[in-house]
């Protein structure tokens, strides 16, 4: 993890061009971010799926989606 990142979970809104997806954070603090998936294997993610997004503190309106949520 970098340094600065935040982990949080989320759930996805919607997916949109070139891999990136709109996700609403969980708790509830900033909102929707934008975020791109991290590694291949999270490329199969759907709308209302959970996930973890690691926020970057210097931009918290972008983050990436590291894992699934069960």
């Amino acid at each position: 993890m970098p340094e600065g990142a935040i982990v949080v979970n989320a759930r996805v809104l919607e997916g949109l061009p070139h891999a990136l997806y709109r996700v609403e954070l969980e708790d509830g603090s900033r909102g929707q971010v934008t975020a791109h998936a991290a590694a291949p294997e999270l490329l199969r993610i759907l709308p209302g799926d959970g996930v973890v997004v690691e926020l970057m503190s210097r931009d918290a309106t972008r983050g990436r989606i590291v894992g699934k949520r069960s």
